[in-house]
């Protein structure tokens, strides 16, 4: 399998032959032909199960991770234990992501995310952090997500809006400013009510 670097992988892993494991960016891709050994690599925690995809030097998985196929897992990402990253997963640079969170088909989750523990995106699910791409200099504007909120299949959650506590944002939904704690979203734009008292736990999740 391909495993570049200095990348260090746990005890009990299984890692799929076709997996990339701490493939260089940006000035690392310099170092491939002359000084391979000086790319830094990725971390993978132990009993971890790692598909056809992904995960780029300098990025961290905890113990537990498992994915499905064609995901990625961007550099300086630093992911939790007992993480579902599913198939088609695409998770950029820079986030910082909390225990035991599940990511199903296709969820998007762009530079500079921060999300909490036990938090889950449907499949589809899309992040954004730049209200005017290629319009105007890029500057992002991350989202946040807090502990055991849930976000459904295809919502979308515009640039720099937080989404607290046990809140749950439906399928479909836009949600255009920040979401507070145990509320439920929905709509296009998303608009608030009540979550049911059925609702108010946190996530099955770890």
């Amino acid at each position: 399998m391909p495993i570049f670097g200095k990348s260090k992988i746990g005890d009990s892993c299984f890692i799929d032959s076709t997996a990339l494991i701490g493939y260089p960016h940006g000035a690392e891709l310099n170092l491939l032909k002359e000084n391979p050994d000086k790319i830094e690599g990725c971390e993978i925690g132990n009993d971890s199960t790692i598909r056809p995809g992904a995960i780029y030097s300098t990025a961290k998985v905890g113990n537990g991770t498992r994915t499905g196929h064609n995901f990625l897992i961007r550099e300086n990402t630093i992911i939790g234990d007992g993480c579902l990253i599913g198939t088609n997963v695409v998770i950029d640079n820079d986030c910082n992501i909390g225990d035991n969170c599940s990511f199903q088909t296709g969820a998007y989750i762009p530079t500079g995310s921060k999300i909490g523990n036990r938090v889950f995106l449907g499949p589809n699910a899309s992040l954004t952090n730049d209200k005017t791409p290629l319009r105007t200099e890029y500057n992002p504007e991350p989202i946040t997500i807090e502990d055991d909120a849930t976000i459904g299949s295809n919502a979308t959650l515009m640039p720099g809006i937080t989404v607290g506590k046990g809140a749950f944002v439906a399928g479909g939904a836009v949600v255009t400013k920040d979401v507070p704690a145990w509320t439920l979203a929905k709509g296009c734009p998303a608009i608030f009510s009540e979550l049911p008292e059925s609702l108010k736990k946190p996530n099955r999740l770890g």
